[in-house]
């Protein structure tokens, strides 16, 4: 008998005999790579005990449970054999018009939620060895704490022009203190030149995939990474071994590879064993943020360095001459990438954010992106103790969905010392202060609280309360620990709360939850704003969980310091009023997060009202000044650098009291006389197949088409014959095509609030706005 603590890495069912099987890979620090199988775990579903079954095939035992439904309806359970039976079975009750209850939860999420594994489990019973991994069938199982380390590789290919022929495949791969690298080339005629160890060749790129293949095999990593790895590395990869009939088996033991788009956008994989973490989504769902995701941008910011071949426009060509002529170099471009993603991941922990993500949420690290599931994993084993069942997802009459977080209405204008107040965790510490859950609805009819708003529910009757209690305290301890990824898991998970109960795609929807949730935030902000305009203080601004204060003139303290107290009087201010109208402790918690010396919110287009998401201000923190953008060109990927470095410079100039009219118009006769050519490029990512545009064709996908390109990205120009890819000849810019749609709209924005437009400095040569002008 062996026992020891699994970290699960993939989960998967199957009907085989008869019966349904779980299978899980994970990894254990005594025994590797472990398998796991269970076979006598039956699938379920609820039908309400008043229910005839008849005509149902499939065998089946039916038992009553302690359970009723959202209705107070008994119900009782359905046991199927295999999972095809009880869908079939689901079908022919579904067309009898007799209700099912959580009929669509997958049986191995089902598996382990209702025995509380979050992806950590302690097996205990007898194994069999098999090949590279351990196999243990029907262990005892309970829930355990484990700190996996992995193997991860880090996969970066290089191919010919329109992606035809793979040139090579460089690896990178790590385990605590081991470490490998390694090219696998593609040289079809004899290669002279010596070449360092660390590269193989092959004469085919059959040879050389399979070879690669046996090689991964040995290998065997957990984690693979990669930029783009999966949509461009990993597909391309098993597109060629189709054509070259070669087994794309990269799974462990005999399992499964599935590579797919996905609906909603990007792609995902599953393969059996291995999990698959690509760069740019990671960084983006862990709230990194850069001006574009190319690996040179993130790797130049992240790390300091960057790849071997730059820039962009010159790649291609470059890669075919380095096949043509010198392999050993682009073998060392190639590794270069690979190295770059392994040390961009290590910097920024995204394997261990996604370790934390899967430890809280208890989804598996490929479907962390499900909160759903994580709201079920959370909350369906709960609910059963409590006695009740959830219903269908597709059985959840969608009625409206709420409101966004409440905003009010910015007053354009250029401030001096403005500071901002934000509430902490705004909508998790509404739910705890107000016990918004969705069986403190149900029962909302027991000790009631009624909200702001009007929506009821229980004051005593309730999960998610608690649940949010303890991530908070996880999350102060973490940030005590500097634990950033821990920190940053619990945030992603507590954010996510508010998003599920409101979107139908949850079985707990009901509109009451996120509608009472919002309203209490509109509550909350203006009940802020009002209690601060009593104290002399003008709100500005205010959106969802911030304040924008403009200080009083007269104040002699310390403009920086004055937010921590205006803070501590708004927390004073609603723990009274709170405790005194609804006889509950308030969780709500607000910050003093900065404050600008000079602050901007420009008007909206075409309006006098502010514009809404959308200001600029003068940081002054620690003593520095630092200019920040929120919501404007600078900090949108798809605007030039001639317009961010044009809009960084004219707010400087008016936060300085600088001389403006003459400098826009020098400006404007440099884009003319093509002294920012190399700041004119715009940037666009394809969201779809250049193929599926068939109306409204945009200037990215013009550009794309000219080169025939499946690529996720394309940089191109506007010239006079209209959108031209960089690679292409362009030397016939529109720059008055810059100047109109680039440079005036950003100077439009700001100029009206001192009196002026583009057109009229343009025009004139006679304008000054500021008398300490300096030149």
């Amino acid at each position: 008998m062996h026992s020891t603590n699994v970290f699960l890495l993939t989960g998967e069912w199957y009907d085989l005999h008869g019966k349904n099987l779980l299978v899980f890979y994970g990894t254990s620090e005594e025994l590797g790579t472990v398998e796991i199988i269970f076979s006598r775990v039956k699938p379920v579903f609820f039908i309400e005990h008043e229910s005839k079954v008849e005509d149902i095939e499939s065998p089946f035992t039916r038992k009553e449970v302690k359970l009723k439904t959202f209705a107070g309806k008994k119900v009782d359970a359905l046991y199927f054999n295999t999972q095809k039976d009880l869908r079939i079975s689901f079908q022919t009750l579904e067309s009898q018009n007799i209700k099912t209850y959580e009929a669509d939860v997958d049986p191995l999420r089902r598996f382990l939620m209702e025995r509380f594994i979050n992806v950590q489990m302690r097996i205990e019973g007898e194994y069999t060895r098999k090949n590279n991994f351990v196999s243990f069938i029907n262990p005892r199982i309970k829930p355990c704490i484990i700190a996996p380390h992995f193997k991860v590789i880090s996969i970066d290919i290089e191919t010919g022009m329109k992606n035809s022929v793979l040139y090579s495949i460089a690896v990178h791969v790590t385990d605590n203190n081991y470490e490998e690298k390694k090219v696998f080339m593609l040289s079809p005629e004899a290669y002279h030149k010596k070449i360092p160890d660390y590269i193989s060749t092959y004469s085919s790129e059959q040879e050389l995939i399979t070879d690669f293949i046996y090689w991964f095999k040995d290998i065997d990593p957990d984690i693979i990474i990669g930029w783009h790895v999966i949509g461009f590395d990993l597909m391309f990869l098993e597109r060629k071994c189709n054509e070259l009939h070669i087994p794309f088996q990269i799974a462990r033991g005999n399992g499964k590879v599935s590579l797919r788009n996905r609906k909603a956008g990007g792609y995902f994989a599953s393969i059996s064993g291995r999990i698959v973490i690509d760069g740019p989504p990671s960084l983006r769902s862990g709230f990194f943020t850069f001006e574009d995701y190319k690996l040179e941008t993130v790797a130049q910011e992240i790390l300091g360095t960057g790849k071997t071949i730059t820039p962009e426009q010159d790649k291609i060509k470059e890669i075919e001459r380095l096949f043509k002529e010198d392999k050993a170099t682009l073998a060392e471009y190639n590794l270069q990438d690979a190295v770059l993603v392994s040390e961009i991941f290590k910097k920024t922990g995204l394997i261990e954010l996604s370790i934390k993500r899967a430890q809280l949420s208890g989804l598996l690290m490929d479907q962390l992106g499900m909160m759903t599931a994580a709201f079920d994993h959370f909350y369906l084993p709960k609910l059963h103790r409590y006695g009740y069942v959830a219903p269908n997802i597709k059985d959840i009459v969608g009625i409206d969905h709420a409101a966004g977080g409440y905003v009010i209405d910015p007053k354009p204008g250029i401030y001096d010392d403005v500071s901002v107040l934000d509430f902490k965790s705004l909508y998790p510490s509404i739910i705890q202060t107000f016990k918004i859950d969705p069986l403190s609805r149900l029962l909302s009819d027991i000790d009631t609280i009624n909200t702001p708003k009007g929506y009821k529910f229980s004051s005593s009757k309730h999960f998610l309360p608690e649940f949010i209690e303890y991530l908070m305290t996880q999350r102060s301890e973490a940030k005590k620990k500097n634990d950033k990824q821990l920190s940053q898991a619990i945030k992603i998970l507590m954010n996510s709360f508010y998003g599920v109960m409101g979107a139908y795609n949850c079985r707990f929807y009901h509109p009451d939850l996120p509608s009472a949730i919002t309203g209490i935030g509109q509550y909350l902000l203006l009940g802020s704003r009002d209690h601060l305009e009593s104290k002399g203080y003008e709100v500005v601004y205010g959106d969802t969980d911030s304040l924008f204060v403009k200080l009083k003139i007269d104040e002699k303290k310390v403009k920086e310091l004055i937010g921590n107290d205006l803070a501590s009087e708004l927390n004073e201010f609603w723990r009274n009023k709170i405790l005194n109208d609804y006889s509950l402790n308030s969780y709500l918690e607000i910050e003093y997060e900065k404050y600008y010396k000079k602050f901007i919110i420009t008007p909206a287009r075409g309006s006098e009202t502010g514009a809404k998401k959308r200001y600029a201000g003068l940081l002054l923190k620690d003593g520095k000044e630092k200019l920040e953008f929120v919501g404007m060109e600078f900090v949108r990927s798809d605007w030039t650098r001639l317009a961010k470095e044009f809009q960084v410079e004219l707010y400087q100039r008016i936060f300085r009291n600088s001389e403006i009219s003459e400098w826009i118009r020098k400006i404007i006769n440099r884009v003319k006389n093509g002294e920012f050519d190399d700041k004119l490029i715009y940037h666009k990512r394809l969201r779809k197949n250049i193929d599926e545009y068939t109306k409204n064709v945009p200037p990215q996908v013009k550009a794309a088409r000219m080169l025939d390109t499946t690529a996720g990205s394309v940089y191109y120009v506007i010239t006079k014959r209209g959108p031209i890819p960089i690679e292409l000849e362009h030397n016939d810019i529109d720059y008055q095509h810059y100047i109109d749609k680039q440079i005036k709209p950003i100077a439009d924005s700001v100029l009206v609030l001192l009196g002026e437009s583009f057109d009229a400095i343009n025009k004139s040569g006679q304008l000054n706005f500021f008398d300490n002008a300096d030149y």
